[in-house]
């Protein structure tokens, strides 16, 4: 099917109106079209907003609700309230009981699952963090993995911060970087070659580790000496090392990743085995925060 758009028009689509184009948008005096100019105007997604009115409502509601009831406190049309809760269901955020009524879904406590842990994680790591940088005056990162990205849920910047390319809530590649190369050397290595098959290694600089044999060689040598160094193969001029973080289920699989950044002298320099044992008291100290070794005692 072929659309045909006037000359300065976009064609978009009201959830509850269908589609319609900039101009209809402009001139109808339609609620639809009026909604979703302000809406376009405040820079929010329309659909987005009515979706989180109707979760939020399942949530205050303590029980399964009617749509009708969720269509007048949503302040939304029944054939809305109909499709958005449709597109929920389909994604497992709310889900329709035997009698027709709607409650929140299974994909909502795995999601929260996943954020209590982390923010238990970074409340734990915290003070350990602090002190690292305090005695180091670098810069502490802590970070878990999330498919194929480490995702840094704390970061202590020292006396001597500067501009890093990891900032807390951002995310490098598994392949880049001290923290997520630590993540990646305890995956199995059938999973490593699956994600870079899927997602080729981005590069960097020409440090950054791109290939598969360069990647599984690393992987080895973090497991076998227990930390990764990285060493201007994200920024060039940075450097920074990594060490894993083990929580009560064992050795095999880290929870997440610490490290320590700072300018490559600072990081591999004369005092790198003075900064390598502090990061290692860091890490230990944050393993046993999270349970680690406690089913061996």
């Amino acid at each position: 099917m072929r659309w045909c758009v006037p000359p300065g028009e976009h064609v978009f689509h009201n959830v509850e109106y269908g589609w319609e184009s900039t101009a209809m948008a402009t001139e109808s005096t339609g609620t639809g079209s009026a909604e979703f100019k302000a809406a376009a105007e405040g820079g929010r997604i329309q659909v987005l907003d009515r979706a989180v009115a109707l979760m939020r409502a399942l949530a205050e509601s303590g029980e399964p609700q009617r749509l009708r009831d969720l269509a007048e406190r949503s302040q939304l049309s029944p054939s809305t309230t109909r499709r958005i809760l449709a597109s929920l269901c389909q994604h497992q955020l709310c889900e329709q009981t035997e009698d027709g009524t709607y409650r929140l879904g299974l994909a909502l406590f795995e999601l929260g699952r996943r954020v209590e842990a982390d923010l238990d994680i970074r409340s734990r790591s915290l003070p350990a963090l602090k002190r690292l940088s305090d005695t180091s005056h670098l810069t502490a990162f802590i970070c878990v993995q999330r498919d194929e990205w480490a995702i840094a849920i704390e970061r202590v910047d020292g006396r001597y911060a500067f501009s890093l390319a990891l900032t807390v809530g951002g995310s490098l590649p598994l392949h880049a970087g001290a923290a997520p190369r630590a993540l990646l050397a305890y995956l199995q290595e059938d999973e490593v070659l699956r994600l870079l098959a899927q997602h080729p290694p981005e590069r960097f600089t020409e440090r950054t580790l791109v290939t598969e044999a360069e990647v599984l060689e690393d992987m080895r040598l973090t497991r076998e000496r227990g930390y990764a160094i990285s060493d201007e193969d994200v920024t060039p001029g940075v450097a920074a090392i990594g060490m894993p973080v083990f929580g009560h289920l064992g050795p095999d699989r880290p929870v997440a990743a610490i490290s320590i950044a700072g300018l490559v002298p600072q990081v591999l320099g004369d005092g790198f085995d003075t900064l390598l044992g502090r990061l290692r008291e860091a890490a230990e100290e944050i393993s046993r925060e999270l349970g680690h070794g406690l089913a061996t005692r």
